[in-house]
């Protein structure tokens, strides 16, 4: 999404700052005058630049997902995508590639390889691009979808008693950062935005054996099939509790008891089907100018009537002391509490009366899963998380043509989609100076993209526990408006209609938790990272327990400004750093003398702030 201006929204405006602007490091003790006099750190840009309301602005002619494919549907036409290791070399704002230093390879083979990295992990390392520039895509995706499934729950049981969360964030952030899964996780990762549930439920919040099983749950689902995945998660007890579908009983009206809707309604609207009836390419099918409902109210509530009668497992109805199991084990059925008259699901079909509560459950999930909308709806959903928050329609058409027909015949196989997402065309030609591709990184990948550049490990007295520089793992909400299992609602963190401005039809989901309050902690803890947490660092006099990265890679390279730079745009940018940014860093690295240890770690850790801190880095392209 290379835009001209990125709004940031605070409580009384949408603050806009340029993607490329200058920005200087607040570094080192003993700054120059002249350094202090041209420092501008991007949050110095929120404030100046705080009079506008403007939003962002586009180029005017600029159409959503322009590149990669016809937008009337279809096969997509002519669009095809190149070999990893050949294809156009227009990058970020410029028309050929930026030449490289040759200690660091910027040709066409590895900004390939680091664009799919980015999309496809927690962010490129310069071993895993080795890796996958002698495996190539194929083969790497073929080793990915081998690979065992690392979970959380195993760490979370073996190292808490299940109330707190600092377990399971720090089982998270080792997989995130360490394991070779790592497309799995990616996805899974994703999946947990889809079929949420959060922690902030005080239901849940100290139920956090349950709640790692759910993930685990997701990640062991993540290249199987959607229909297995979608009963998985129903019967869930963690989803249970969370959408309240758990000891719904049927209708008793003298009691004054109604099944609960809350699942009904969040199965179909958020997990599945939507709103609104699709057309193959995600477009909204019309009726006189109108979008078509997929479903009314008196669906959800002949939905609601299936969902009744599961309990927790192990466990009489009326229990009120649940033991963890039983938030791990699948629910259980009980007659008694089922509705057991006939319903009238999508599309009007009729669910026979009689049926158990088993039947009743494999009959809805059926219907829904058979649906025409979910191939599109969720295809897209899964577009947005990992490739660019605008796809063009026939990009969400070919994922959708996937998800109905993995090619032999089966429905709904999620790792041919996830397959037909990283390798489609639109995901994988350059993407040049469209201005409307790409998507704002998500906090949560920003950092770990950031710790796994550089090798992160624990400090000296964190017992092996990952930490950043400002606030330990299972409080990053905190920073960064986001931690994983913890959203606000079952909306997510964001929505993925969320508009990159008010009157725009172009979508940015990410930014509607880019709050200036967000972007200000992540960038300073950013700075405390680079400048106080490496392994130079002096921690006698500051906490032994943050994070440490391992930046002498930079320090080795430094000596030479433009091997620096290539290092950084290569393994955060793709090879597409802009080049005015690349300017302007390159300007303040030739003030500080790379001739001696102390030079050259110094320019390391500028170069690193500024690119790390600067807005186009908070954009995946």
């Amino acid at each position: 999404m290379d835009i001209t201006r990125i709004p940031i929204k605070t409580d009384t405006a949408t603050v806009a700052f340029a993607p490329n602007a200058p920005v200087r490091a607040c570094s080192r003790e003993g700054w120059s005058a002249r350094a202090v006099t041209r420092i501008l750190v991007v949050l110095l840009s929120v404030a100046v630049s705080a009079c506008t309301d403007s939003g962002a602005s586009l180029d005017s002619g600029a159409s959503v997902g322009s590149s990669g494919g016809s937008s009337s549907g279809g096969s997509g036409g002519t669009t095809s995508v190149p070999e990893l290791g050949t294809g156009p070399t227009s990058v970020g704002d410029n028309n050929s590639a930026p030449e490289s230093s040759g200690v660091v390879d910027l040709g066409t083979d590895n900004r390939q390889a680091a664009r799919f990295l980015t999309q496809a992990t927690f962010g490129p390392t310069m071993e895993s691009l080795e890796e996958f520039r002698n495996l190539g895509a194929d083969a790497w995706l073929d080793r990915q979808f081998s690979l065992p499934v690392s979970g959380i729950y195993d760490y979370t049981r073996a190292n808490s008693n299940g109330s707190g969360r600092d377990s399971r964030h720090e089982a998270w952030w080792n997989n995130a950062l360490d394991r070779e899964d790592q497309l799995r996780q990616r996805m899974t990762f994703a999946l947990s935005q889809i079929f949420v549930i959060s922690d902030l439920d005080k239901a849940l919040s100290n139920r956090q054996y349950g709640v790692a099983d759910y993930y685990d749950m997701l990640a062991r689902n993540a290249f199987g099939n959607y229909r297995q995945l979608l009963e998985e998660v129903t019967l869930h007890p963690v989803m249970g509790v969370y959408l309240t579908h758990i000891r719904s009983e049927k209708a008793n009206p003298e009691l004054n008891i109604r099944p609960d809707e809350n699942y009904a309604r969040e199965v179909l609207q958020l997990f599945s089907v939507g709103l609104n009836q699709l057309q193959l390419d995600g477009s909204q099918i019309l009726a006189d100018g109108r979008p078509v409902p997929v479903y009314s109210q008196l669906t959800v509530e002949e939905f609601a009537r299936v969902f009744t009668g599961w309990n927790y497992t192990g466990v009489s109805w009326t229990a009120t002391n649940i033991p963890n199991q039983s938030f791990i084990d699948p629910m259980s059925p009980v007659d008694e509490f089922h509705d057991f008259g006939e319903k009238i699901l999508l599309d009007g079909a009729v669910v026979p009366a009689g049926l158990s509560p088993r039947e009743d459950l494999a009959a809805a999930l059926d219907n829904i899963f058979q649906h025409p909308n979910v191939g599109p709806f969720f295809g897209k959903l899964l577009i947005q998380r990992l490739v660019t928050s605008n796809p063009s329609p026939a990009y969400v058409q070919r994922v959708a043509s996937v998800f109905n027909d993995n090619g032999a015949g089966e429905r709904g196989d999620l790792g041919a989609v996830l397959e037909a997402v990283l390798m489609d065309p639109e995901a994988r030609n350059d993407p040049g100076n469209n201005p409307v591709y790409g998507k704002i990184r998500e906090p949560l990948i920003k950092l770990a993209h950031f710790f796994r550049a550089f090798n992160a490990f624990p400090g000296p007295e964190a017992n092996g526990v990952h930490r950043t520089a400002s606030f330990a793992l299972e409080r990053l909400d905190e920073m960064t408006g986001q931690a994983p299992l913890r959203s606000p609602s079952v909306f997510n963190f964001f929505q993925s209609d969320t508009p990159l401005s008010p009157a725009d039809s172009l979508v940015a989901p990410e930014l509607q938790i880019m709050t200036e309050a967000n972007f200000a902690n992540t960038h300073i803890n950013f700075h405390y990272q680079v400048y106080r947490f490496t392994t130079r660092a002096n921690l006698n006099d500051d906490n032994p327990r943050a994070t440490l990265i391992d930046i002498e890679p930079l320090v080795d390279l430094a000596a030479n400004t433009s091997d620096l730079l290539d290092w950084l745009d290569l393994v955060f940018f793709s090879g597409a750093m802009p080049q005015e940014l690349r300017d302007n860093i390159q300007i303040t690295l030739s003030e500080i003398d790379g001739g001696s240890d102390a030079g050259r770690f110094a320019r390391a850790q500028d170069a690193l702030f500024l690119a790390t801190s600067a807005p186009a880095f908070s954009i995946q392209r």
